[in-house]
Order: structure tokens, then C-alpha cells, then sequence
């Protein structure tokens, strides 16, 4: 799976977060303006030095910006399908692809849903398969891209919904900060990453098992390679991603929205918004 963005969408999202205009930060870099648009636009690749001078004007991580400008950063293979319990299911949205997670618990055989995706058909099919009983779907946000097979889902299996605070959903329940869950021997916790949007949650999930590493459904507050665009704040965005979601085990699997998979030790070291 293709990273969800390029080097011009970091560009992008953390000047516009910071509330710079392109003509000042061409500016402060010796770039013209049109070049930085160019660059914006995915037209473009600035040289080297001049995007060492737009990672310290808006404060990204110089190497970082650069493996994503070369194309060097790959993700690397997780052991997310290793766990036998879990799974991803993307659908197409508009012209973009979106992710939505699912795990359960063999000896309970209860499950949850982890935002909806658009495609109601792909979920139904995977919990026939695998036959847990849908006890939750956990929302991190209420874009529509997430949450577009929710209702369908409620009807189906008359699962409890779990959502922020701050973005209600009609019959949900509200989550507060370290609000737990249990899934049979699973554990979920939420925790508030708002920033993509004012009431962002993230999920993490362990029990899997001696020596095997939990997951972090992140939605779109972290992506491989990048982050959220800032909706709703790019300082409470900022904070999400840095003393949130970097903060955990670094062994564990993120889980976002758009993109593939990744790991937080992965990205402390990749991501230019770490």
C-alpha cells in the first residue's frame, strides 16, 4: 500500500498549521514563491538545502522530510497479521482509499469494528468468516469516510458505538480520557488525539499474547510518513502525535486511517512531524 502523502502534503499541512503564508515562507527559505507551490503541488522537488531550510522554518524533522522527499522511506513489514485475530479492510473513497481495522477474541468471541469504512459488504463478509459476535464499533472521528457503514453496522448486530466527546454520534456512548473496554481477554483503551478533528480518538489494544505487541488505531491523527491535516488544530495535533501516540511502547503497531501500517519506533525516526 502507497503512503497516504507526498513530500508537498507535509509541506503543505505544517504551514498552513502554522498560519504561514507561502509567499513568507518562500521567503524565509531563498525559494521562490511559485517553486514552493510547485513543490506543494507535487510538481517540484526542492534541492537538499533548501528543504533542510523548510524542515527548521516549519518545524518537521530535516532527515525525515528528506527520505520522503527521495523516496527512500519505506514501511517495513509489521507483524500485525501474525496476531491471527485481527484485520484491515480498505475501501475506496472518492478518489483515495480508507482504513478500518477489526479484532476479536478467539475464547470470548466477541469483536469490534474499528471505524467503518464505506464498503458494509467487506465487513460482513469477514465477521461471517471468522463468526465473532460484533460487540462494538469504535469511531476515532465522524468524517464521513469513517463512519459511512456505521449506521449499517448498528442494524446488523446492535453493536455499542464508542465516539468522542467532542463529535457525538447519535446513541453512542461518549469517551472520555482512559475509557477501557474488554473483548474476552482483549483490552481497548481510548484516549483523546484531537487535532484532525475536536473530538479525535485513538484505540489501543493489547492482550494478544506473551511477547506480542499491541495496536493503536490512530484514525487520521498519524499516517506513515505524515499526519492529519489540521481541521481542527495543528498545535493540539502536534501534541497527539508527539506526546501521544510517539510516547507508547515502541513496538507498537500503528493503525491509521489512510496508508499502510506502521510501528511508533518506525516513526520517531521517519515521520517529519515526530
Amino acid at each position: 500500500m502507497p503512503l497516504e502523502d507526498e513530500l508537498g502534503d507535509v509541506i503543505r499541512k505544517a504551514r498552513v498549521g502554522l498560519m504561514l503564508s507561502l509567499e513568507a515562507v518562500a521567503q524565509r527559505v531563498g525559494l521562490p514563491a511559485p517553486d514552493l507551490e510547485k513543490a506543494e503541488r507535487y510538481l517540484s522537488v526542492p534541492g537538499d538545502e533548501t528543504i533542510h531550510e523548510l524542515a527548521g522554518v516549519l518545524d518537521l524533522k530535516a532527515q525525515a522530510l528528506l527520505d520522503l522527499a527521495h523516496k527512500r522511506f519505506v514501511p517495513a513489514r509489521t507483524v500485525f497479521e501474525s496476531l491471527g485475530t485481527v484485520a484491515m479492510i480498505s475501501s475506496d473513497y472518492g478518489s483515495g482509499v480508507v482504513n478500518c481495522y477489526a479484532v476479536w477474541d478467539p475464547s470470548s468471541g466477541e469483536g469490534a469494528f474499528f471505524d467503518t469504512g464505506v464498503d458494509f459488504a467487506a465487513l460482513e463478509q469477514l465477521q461471517a468468516r471468522h463468526g465473532f459476535v460484533v460487540r462494538y464499533v469504535f469511531v476515532t472521528h465522524t468524517h464521513g469516510d469513517h463512519i459511512g457503514a456505521l449506521g449499517e453496522i448498528q442494524r446488523r448486530w446492535k453493536s455499542a458505538a464508542g465516539g468522542g466527546a467532542d463529535e457525538p454520534l447519535r446513541g453512542a456512548r461518549l469517551v472520555q480520557r482512559d475509557t477501557e473496554f474488554a473483548l474476552g481477554m482483549l483490552n481497548v483503551e481510548a484516549f483523546p488525539t484531537p487535532g484532525h478533528s475536536a473530538g479525535g480518538l485513538s484505540f489501543y489494544v493489547e492482550g494478544f499474547g506473551a511477547n506480542r505487541p499491541a495496536l493503536c488505531v490512530c484514525g487520521d491523527t498519524l499516517f506513515a510518513g505524515s499526519a492529519g491535516g489540521p481541521m481542527h488544530s495543528y498545535e493540539a495535533l502536534m501534541r497527539s502525535v508527539r506526546r501521544e501516540l510517539l510516547a507508547l511502547d515502541e513496538g507498537t503497531i500503528l493503525c491509521p486511517g489512510h496508508g499502510p501500517l506502521t510501528t511508533v519506533s518506525e516513526q520517531k525516526r521517519h515521520n517529519p512531524f515526530a
